[in-house]
């Protein structure tokens, strides 16, 4: 189904009221229907199914909750600073960048997660008992439990211990509307069994990279087996896992279903990015729909610190740029780019004589910025969640747990190949060097991807890129986030995470 037919599904969706719930998990919508008026028909589980991506897309197209905010500022000043040509700091992302949150940071919000999570449960509720056919009810089912898993594995890695709500709201004497904590475990333990379902039912959810795919689920599944595995000590069981769930996406060394050229990977807004074939999962973004947004707006440039001649060429908009590349950062780019000729770094990083005061040099990540043939930049590009290229680090990564290190390294040439038009780029398969090797491709190949701070977490190695994480690395819940004063103000059943306020 193409994507203006998904639209107008959603639209019948949004008419219908079939929202259970918004907020922060304790407030009912005033002129919801009742249940007895809905799921009645096919076309209304189907609706709802939509429904749920379109959710998930106002959580993740927010300025301040993003693939980025929630996935990797927290990699600190090595990678983030703020931006050269306008020395402003955004207060909230400076806080980011610097691990010093609060429960008032807009970043920690999660209302428009679980509004996203509520639709899920409600589809799973519902659509088993409605008359339809086993595919249409089996794509349903599949698409609601890939989302509730996914959704679930953002909040228990960013807050630890969360509600875990599974039935939808519909009446506010329920406990979902005013939830505790559940123990992380119980939370895994159900993003394990939706992972299950999802992939019982991989066989009828087709093709279209806007929903989940058999695909997206086995990558949700590997990235998901190797955080069990190497953070919450799960043992070599969730490595046979992540081998399976690799080997059903087709990962084996020597195949290579990577776009030859890495730009085109994000190349083209709106619904051109994922018609690519290396893109495995991605989430529309559309001008149209009022849906731009997102941290593409942190690397654009206000059009007074900008020369007049170069406004085609570096993205603008009507505010200024808030959010640059951390020195560090900036010169690991630099000397992949010259001295391995580096094809991503053209794509990761722009930069040029382009400042308005004495052609003063200013930098961006030349990635997701959206159309720029004009000014204001329109942040229209999609916001892709998995590609193949992580899939292939994944496997990496998994043979370096198992302490596979030439296998490793062939996974990782896979990568290197591209990068660097060299065979065999990485020859050392020590056990230092392999991860070094995986720390600099995360690095290199996924930034403002929302990808390299959990994979420096799972290779324990953030520690040595973030100084102010390492120096209280004993302090509780370091790694995981406040919970927002506005769900704590309308919830006192929340406690507030441990070593935060």
């Amino acid at each position: 189904m193409n994507y203006k037919n998904i639209r107008s599904f959603l639209l019948v969706w949004i008419a219908a009221g079939v929202v259970s719930c918004h907020g922060d998990l304790d407030i009912m919508q005033d002129n919801k229907p009742s249940v007895s008026n809905m799921w009645k028909t096919s076309i209304q589980v189907e609706n709802s199914t939509y429904g749920i991506y379109s959710a998930m897309r106002d959580n993740f197209v927010q300025d301040q909750v993003n693939v980025l905010t929630w996935g990797e500022l927290r990699v600190g000043e090595y990678m983030w600073r703020n931006s050269r040509t306008e020395t402003i700091w955004l207060a909230d992302l400076r806080s980011v960048v610097q691990n010093t949150m609060s429960s008032t940071t807009n970043a920690v919000s999660w209302s428009k997660l679980y509004t996203a999570i509520d639709q899920a449960n409600a589809v799973l509720k519902y659509a088993p008992a409605v008359a339809m056919t086993d595919t249409k009810r089996s794509w349903a089912i599949g698409q609601a439990s890939f989302a509730r898993a996914y959704l679930y594995f953002w909040a228990v890695r960013l807050w630890g211990d969360v509600p875990l709500n599974l039935n939808p709201i519909e009446s506010v004497a329920q406990p979902e509307a005013y939830p505790i904590r559940a123990p992380k475990a119980s939370v895994y333990a159900q993003i394990g069994t939706d992972i299950d379902r999802a992939v019982e039912n991989a066989g009828s959810l087709g093709t279209d990279k806007y929903l989940a795919t058999a695909d997206a689920i086995n990558m949700l599944k590997a990235e998901y087996a190797l955080w069990m595995y190497a953070v919450q000590k799960g043992g070599d069981d969730y490595l046979t896992i992540a081998e399976e769930a690799l080997a059903a996406v087709g990962v084996k060394a020597g195949d290579n279903r990577l776009l030859t050229d890495y730009a085109k990977i994000f190349d083209g807004y709106g619904s051109n990015n994922k018609n690519s074939t290396e893109v495995v999962f991605a989430l529309y973004n559309s001008r149209d729909e009022n849906k731009t947004g997102g941290f593409s707006t942190y690397f654009a440039f206000s059009d007074g610190a900008i020369d007049p001649n170069a406004q085609a060429t570096v993205p603008t908009n009507t505010t200024v740029q808030y959010l640059d590349y951390g020195d560090e950062y900036l010169e690991l780019l630099h000397k992949s780019q010259t001295e391995n000729n580096d094809s991503r770094v053209r794509t990761n990083l722009g930069e040029g004589p382009y400042g308005r005061e004495n052609r003063a040099v200013v930098t961006w990540p030349n990635k997701f910025i959206g159309n720029a043939d004009s000014s204001p930049m329109i942040r229209d590009c999609d916001i892709l969640y998995y590609r193949y290229a992580l899939a292939v680090m994944l496997d990496a990564e998994l043979k370096y747990y198992r302490r596979d290190y030439a296998g490793a390294l062939a996974s990782l040439n896979i990568i290197a190949k591209r990068a660097y038009g060299k065979e065999n780029f990485y020859t050392s398969a020590t056990q230092g060097d392999v991860l070094k090797a995986l720390c600099n491709e995360y690095l290199l190949e996924f930034p403002c991807e929302g990808v390299v701070w959990w994979a420096l977490i799972r290779l324990d190695r953030i520690w040595e890129y973030n100084a102010d994480l390492k120096a209280r690395k004993d302090a509780a819940n370091i790694l995981l986030w406040p919970i927002s004063k506005s769900a704590r103000d309308k919830n006192s059943n929340l406690a507030q995470t441990e070593g935060w306020y």
